[in-house]
């Protein structure tokens, strides 16, 4: 009867995807004409994307109704999983956090007044049908599959899951006022907004749109840096980031946002999302893994109201994205190892803030290699580099001399800060590669301690990260950023009290 529910499931997930195909395909196309002709960049690449899962979906529909044995292995295969009161919550959460996601973009679709908004909606609205209605089954699958699971869950998790969404809820309005807030309306004294700190033409997120408009022009974002000749000082707003993200700048001018505040508007949301994920895992780590609930709400609150985090929010960094994958990589690691190498390499991918912490990651793959196999230290090696390379190989292959010079400028700036806080170095003259050697001296006795396996994930990433932010040549405000979740979860995991029997 269980496995009757799960083969409806999928026969509903096909007949949603195949409703959002066609509503899809018979949108009017831009010009007005009908959907087979003049069909457009971004409704190509929608159209595609819907019919591959469509596709899938298709043939797992198909499995469920023809293969008994293989039904009833992925109802146990969930049921196993779901017991588990973390992933009950990570996947009511997930759901949920779908359910609004797509809520919010339909919704928009058909009541905004803009209309260009509106236009660049309906062309999405199909997909996140899809993605809403899957989700709105999740959410019955995880009700409904088991009840005495369920009622167990509520008993024991209910004030934390209540406590969970007042923060996500509260985090949500916090930064969409923020969204909306102009500096005139509370640097009263002027004494915050100097040298443009808010001016969004004035930050790192305008000249990342810039390198995607150069893209989408045929330009090499990386080639500018050799016009600097041997002076590699300066940084001079080249384009210093591995490419993931100049690559996603130019498939969403490419797929129509190319006006700067619109281009803005879209990934602010995407920001808010990565910025709640983190505030999820704040919560999860503390709660589920260490038993302690106040420390969940106090590390998660700390998260979505420190300065740091507003700040950020509001000159639109693109570094929740990156801090994200890289709490998750931390999290994941040893459990699931690959999962972690491929999350740590996606925020080097984004942005290469925690490179530092590569000599760790290699430590751990050498101490957890069976029999210290070679090939499969190798392997997790490759896995770890794999998303980096990938992004980078074409430009590689473009201009590779300007490829490296651009994102080496990092290590050779010269010292900046945007607090007037000179480190060590600049205090001794030092420039250069030599201005790194203090951070590097206390990174490799924190190497040391990780290899005689006296410290913890999340502990070791704080240390590495707090020595970056005061002994770096370069201090910018979004670095502070970086240190506040790992503070939180380096300390539950010090602090860690036995889960219950």
């Amino acid at each position: 009867m269980k496995t009757n529910i799960l083969k409806t499931h999928f026969y509903l997930i096909t007949v949603e995807g195949i409703i959002g195909f066609l509503w899809l395909a018979l949108i009017p196309s831009e010009s007005g004409g009908s959907w087979v002709f003049r069909l457009s960049t971004s409704r190509a690449t929608f159209l595609a994307i819907i019919f591959i899962f469509l596709g899938i979906s298709i043939f797992f529909t198909i499995k469920a109704y023809r293969n008994k044995n293989w039904i009833n292995k992925l109802f146990h295969s969930l049921d196993t999983l779901f017991q588990k009161d973390g992933h009950r919550t990570s996947g009511l959460v997930i759901a949920l956090a779908s359910v609004c996601i797509g809520g919010y973009v339909l919704y928009e679709s058909f009541s905004t007044t803009d209309l260009y908004i509106r236009g660049y909606f309906s062309r999405i609205a199909p997909a996140m049908f899809w993605l809403t209605a899957i989700s709105i089954q999740a959410l019955l699958y995880l009700w409904n599959a088991d009840p005495e699971t369920r009622k167990k869950h509520l008993q024991q998790h209910g004030l934390a899951l209540l406590c969970l969404l007042v923060l996500i809820v509260a985090g949500f309005f916090m930064h969409n006022y923020l969204w909306k807030l102009e500096p005139d309306s509370w640097d009263t004294y002027k004494m915050f907004n100097k040298d443009n700190k808010f001016d969004l033409m004035e930050q790192d997120i305008n000249a990342i749109f810039n390198e995607g408009d150069r893209l989408q022009k045929g330009e090499n974002p990386y080639a500018r840096a050799l016009d600097l000749g041997e002076n590699l000082k300066w940084n001079q707003i080249n384009a210093t980031y591995f490419p993931v993200f100049y690559i996603l700048s130019w498939l969403t001018q490419e797929f129509g946002l190319e006006d700067y505040l619109q281009w803005l508007g879209f990934w602010r949301v995407i920001f808010l999302f990565a910025n709640l994920s983190i505030l999820y895992l704040l919560f999860y780590i503390p709660y589920h893994r260490h038993n302690n609930l106040v420390f969940g709400i106090l590390a998660g609150t700390f998260w979505l109201f420190n300065r740091w985090t507003l700040h950020m929010t509001m000159i639109y960094h693109i570094d929740f994205i990156a801090m994200f994958f890289f709490l998750l990589s931390l999290a994941t690691w040893p459990k699931y190892k690959y999962l972690s190498l491929l999350s740590f390499g996606t925020s080097l991918a984004i942005k290469q803030i925690a490179i530092f912490m590569i000599p760790i990651y290699i430590i751990w793959i050498w101490q957890s290699v069976e029999n210290r196999s070679l090939k499969q230290f190798f392997t997790m090696l490759m896995v770890m580099a794999a998303i980096p390379l990938i992004f980078s190989a074409p430009f590689i292959v473009w201009n590779a001399k300007g490829f490296f010079t651009s994102v080496l400028i990092s290590a050779t700036r010269i010292s900046e800060s945007h607090f007037g806080v000179p480190g060590v170095d600049t205090l001794l003259g030092l420039s250069g590669i030599p201005a790194k050697l203090p951070m590097l001296g206390l990174m490799m006795l924190t190497f040391f301690m990780v290899w005689k396996q006296n410290t913890k994930p999340f502990v070791a990433a704080m240390l590495i990260m707090l020595i970056f932010v005061d002994f770096n040549s370069v201090l910018f405000r979004q670095y502070m950023t970086w240190v506040g979740p790992l503070f939180p979860l380096a300390l539950s995991e010090m602090l860690e009290r036995p889960l219950p029997s």
